[in-house]
C-alpha cells in the first residue's frame, strides 16, 4: 500500500512523504518491545473493526502494509479540522462505535496564538457535530504529535504544538470526551524521524495501536458491527486507473472511494508538482490515467503557460505509458462565495476551452465535466472549491463509462 503524504501547512509550501524506522528496547524476555507490541493483523484488525481513525496522513499511516483496512481510516494529505468537519456525512456513514480524532500539524500558523483559537473553534464544534450525528459513539481526542526537535522547524513547531494540546486537552475535558495522550510513546520508545521530520515508519503503528488498546481498555469494551467498506464497486470498476490530480482527486483515497494506490493528488499540486510523480503514476501500469488539474495553476499563471504545462505533463506520461488511455477532465467550477474571495477563478471556462482543444490536438480524451453540475446539487465544502462527500460517487459514477 503506498504511503499517505502530507502538505505541512506552516509554510503552505511543502508536499511531503512519509517513510521512517522506529526501534524499541529489548524486554525482560530477550525480545524487543516493538516486537512484543505486533500482534497478528488479525487480532489487531478484530479489535479495532468497529473504530475509525480520522485525521491527516500521519494517522492515515495505520494502513500501511495493510495493518488496518481502509475502511477504519480516514487519514489525508494536508487533511485539518476543517477537512474532517467537510466529511462528516461519511465519518457518520460508516458508524463506528469508537472514533479516533488525530489531527492538527496542518492547522498550526504564523500566527500562533490566531490559529490555536480557530483551531479550538473548529474543534470543538467537529466534536459537537460528531456528538449529533453518532451519539452512541466513544470519541477519544489523541494530541497532536511532536516534529523531530533536530528539523530546521522543529523547535518552533513543537513550541505551538505544545500549546496546542494543552488547548485540546482543555477542550477535551469541557466536552467530557476523552483526551489521550501520545507523549508517553515518545518517552518509552526511540522514535526516528523521516526527511520531513514529521512522519513515521510502519513500525510506529503497531506501538500506537498498542498503547491506544491499553489506554482504552478497548478489549473490554462492548463494541458494534465492524465497519465495512462500502466502495467496492467503484474499486473494481477502476481498479486499472490512476487519478492524477490536486486535493480534489485526493478526497476519492481519503474518503475511501478509491484505493490509494489508484489516487496521486497532493493537497496543493499544480502541474509543476505533478510532474515529479510521472514515475509513480508509471510505476502502477494503469490503462487510464484521469488528470485534473488547474484550481491551483489558474492562481499561479495564466493560460498560455498553463496550457503549456498540460502538454509538457501529458508528454512525459505518454513517454512512460505509450499504451495507457489519458482523460483530461475539465477544471470544476467553483462556488460564488470562492470567486468572490479569488477573482481569478472567472477564467475558469477559458481555461477549460484552451484544454479541450488541447486534448484535440493531442489526441487524449477531453471530459467535460459540467453536465455532472448541470444536472445535479453539488454541495461545496467550506472554501467552496473543493466538495462534500456526496460529490464523488456522483464523479464515478459519470467517468464509469470511459473505462469500459
Amino acid at each position: 500500500m503506498k504511503r499517505v503524504q502530507r502538505w505541512v501547512s506552516i509554510f503552505l509550501s511543502a508536499v511531503i512523504l512519509s517513510t521512517l524506522a522506529a526501534c524499541g528496547a529489548a524486554d525482560d524476555k530477550g525480545q524487543t518491545q516493538l516486537a512484543a507490541t505486533q500482534e497478528p493483523t488479525g487480532s489487531v484488525q478484530e479489535l479495532f473493526g468497529s473504530s475509525l481513525f480520522v485525521g491527516d496522513s500521519i494517522i492515515g499511516g495505520l494502513t500501511n502494509d495493510d495493518l488496518l483496512p481502509e475502511a477504519n481510516v480516514m487519514g489525508g494529505l494536508g487533511a485539518t479540522v476543517q477537512t474532517t468537519l467537510d466529511n462528516l456525512e461519511e465519518i457518520a456513514s460508516r458508524k463506528p462505535s469508537h472514533l479516533f480524532l488525530s489531527m492538527g500539524q496542518n492547522d498550526l500558523g504564523e500566527q500562533p496564538e490566531e490559529a490555536k483559537k480557530t483551531f479550538v473553534q473548529k474543534y470543538t464544534r467537529l466534536v459537537d457535530r460528531i456528538r449529533e450525528l453518532l451519539p452512541a459513539a466513544r470519541v477519544y481526542v489523541l494530541s497532536i504529535t511532536p516534529v523531530d526537535a533536530a528539523s530546521p522547524v522543529g523547535a518552533f513547531m513543537n513550541l505551538q504544538i505544545e500549546t496546542f494540546n494543552a488547548a485540546l486537552q482543555k477542550m477535551a475535558k469541557e466536552k467530557g470526551v476523552d483526551y489521550i495522550d501520545l507523549a508517553p510513546i515518545f518517552r518509552q520508545h526511540k522514535i526516528q524521524y523521516d526527511e520531513d521530520g514529521s512522519h513515521f515508519t510502519n513500525a510506529f503503528y503497531p506501538i500506537l495501536l498498542d498503547y491506544l488498546k491499553e489506554w482504552t481498555d478497548l478489549a473490554h469494551q462492548p463494541r458494534g458491527p465492524v465497519v465495512t467498506d462500502p466502495n467496492e464497486t467503484y474499486k473494481a470498476a477502476f481498479r486499472h486507473s490512476v487519478f492524477l490530480g490536486d486535493s480534489i482527486l485526493g478526497a476519492l483515497s481519503y474518503l475511501n472511494k478509491l484505493d490509494s494506490a489508484n489516487v496521486i493528488a497532493p493537497s496543493g499540486a499544480t502541474l509543476a508538482l505533478a510532474l515529479p510523480n510521472v514515475e509513480r503514476l508509471a510505476g502502477q501500469a494503469p490503462e487510464h490515467v484521469f488528470i485534473l488539474l488547474g484550481s491551483n495553476d489558474i492562481r499561479l499563471s495564466d493560460k498560455q503557460e498553463f496550457v503549456e504545462g498540460y502538454r509538457q505533463l501529458i508528454g512525459s506520461i505518454r513517454n512512460k505509458l505509450p499504451k495507457a488511455t489519458l482523460h483530461i477532465l475539465s477544471i470544476p467550477p467553483v462556488a460564488e462565495e470562492a470567486l468572490k474571495r479569488e477573482p481569478r477563478y472567472a477564467n475558469i471556462t477559458d481555461f477549460n476551452k484552451a484544454l479541450e482543444q488541447l486534448a484535440d490536438e493531442v489526441k487524449i480524451n477531453y471530459v467535460d465535466l459540467s453536465p455532472l453540475f448541470a444536472a445535479n446539487k453539488i454541495h461545496y465544502a467550506d472554501n467552496g472549491v473543493h466538495f462534500k462527500p456526496d460529490f464523488y460517487p456522483l464523479l464515478l459514477d459519470y467517468l464509469k463509462g470511459f473505462v469500459k
